[in-house]
């Protein structure tokens, strides 16, 4: 059977303003006041933080650094240990045959790096597979240094000068690291597990109070008083405005406990990096949310729920699980051509952004398009949603559904 949704105002209709943000606001009230959304997101905040304690604790600086030296070198050996802990880091010297051995250690990341004599005075080569940190390279300059005035005082009538200027060491990187590249790919896929959380959770919540409403006909009465379009605005709303305050919420606290444990050291990077992962999130949950309306208009009880919107589910699931798994194949044909497709963009390119392989022009450019996307999903959502939510009996055949 179906009843045909009017069009046209009737004298007693609540403005859309209004209307639109009533229902959200009843929404969030009769939805957020629930124990089992807070006691959920409590059992969240706790377990996020708990991980990250323990993830620090797993991560920390205990383990020694070891420094490959080529040669047969005792005394550079203990130096560069002593100057270590005098400067707080704990290092191991692996003694290395030779030049190519050293190399493919570094690159195999055996070693953090190898130091290989340039056969000039008390030089060195400091090979790594990528950025040498700060405080180890310092270390290993000390280190040269020392070592070079040592073996110069054993000589007579040396210049301390010419020492100093005769001990160098150059910093060979195999393979430049990106800055801040590990922190800035963690605050990404911390998004992406977000945005699953919140599309699944949001979106069925979106499409089970459709067919809530619809099964109990408190809809036929709301639509006395509000339009379908209002109606379905309201309700994405007020379930969306939830789902970004838990993601500011957890995200938000697992960025400042990463910071407070040392996790992340770069405030700015990481802030930049999570507004770049809420921009994305809200296009993302946007698409979806209106979709997962659409499946609740098509339906009329709860048990039809699952099968309607398992497509919806499965195209979900594929965008999360497409950013997670290719995240070591980011240059890769697929992954950049999934890029540019709404909505496998909503989770690949917070990745790519944080790897630094998107061009501004790229991430302007798939922005552009997620918003036409969601555009063209809010309008096929609405014209199934106010043809079909009075509809009831069995369900609708998608087809049908769209014509009306």
């Amino acid at each position: 059977m179906s009843v045909p949704s009017s069009q046209t105002p009737s004298p007693g209709r609540l403005g859309a303003g209004r209307a639109i943000s009533l229902v959200a606001r009843r929404e969030i009230t009769t939805r957020a006041a629930t124990k089992s959304f807070i006691i959920t997101n409590i059992i969240l905040l706790v377990v996020i933080i708990a991980g990250i304690i323990v993830l620090s604790i797993f991560t920390g600086n205990d383990k020694a650094t070891k420094v490959g030296l080529v040669g047969d070198n005792p005394e550079m050996s203990q130096t560069i240990v002593a100057v270590g802990d005098a400067s707080g880091e704990k290092i191991e010297v692996v003694p290395i045959a030779d030049a190519d051995e050293a190399r493919t250690q570094a690159e195999k990341g055996d070693v953090e790096v190898a130091l290989v004599p340039t056969g000039s005075g008390n030089s060195y080569d400091a090979i790594t597979k990528d950025d040498l940190d700060g405080t180890l390279e310092g270390v290993l300059r000390t280190s040269v240094s020392q070592d070079g005035l040592s073996k110069a005082l054993a000589a007579e009538n040396v210049d301390l000068a010419a020492i100093t200027a005769d001990s160098t060491l150059n910093v060979t990187e195999t393979e430049p690291a990106k800055p801040n590249e590990g922190q800035r790919i963690a605050i990404a896929l911390t998004g992406v597990s977000l945005l699953m959380f919140a599309v699944l959770q949001g979106g069925s919540m979106v499409a089970a109070g459709v067919v809530e409403e619809k099964t109990s006909r408190v809809v036929e009465l709301l639509l006395a008083t509000i339009k379908p379009l209002h109606l379905l605005w309201g309700k994405i709303i007020g379930i969306g405005l939830m789902a970004f305050a838990q993601v500011v919420l957890l995200g938000g606290t697992a960025l400042i406990a990463a910071l407070a444990t040392g996790l992340l050291d770069v405030p700015s990077t990481a802030g930049s990096m999570f507004a770049a992962v809420i921009v994305w999130f809200i296009l993302g949950f946007l698409f979806f949310a209106t979709l997962y309306a659409a499946t609740g208009a098509v339906v009329s009880r709860q048990e039809e729920l699952g099968s309607s919107s398992a497509p919806l589910t499965i195209l979900a699931m594929a965008v999360i699980y497409a950013a997670i798994f290719g995240i070591n194949a980011l240059d890769s044909t697929l992954m950049q051509t999934l890029a540019w497709i709404p909505p496998f963009s909503a989770s690949i390119m917070p990745m790519r952004i944080a790897t630094g392989d998107a061009s501004i022009f790229q991430v302007i450019a798939t922005i552009v398009l997620m918003i036409i996307a969601c555009a063209i999903a809010t309008w096929l959502a609405a014209r199934i949603y106010q043809r079909n939510i009075l509809r009831t009996g069995a369900r609708v055949k998608w087809r049908e559904a769209i014509k009306g």
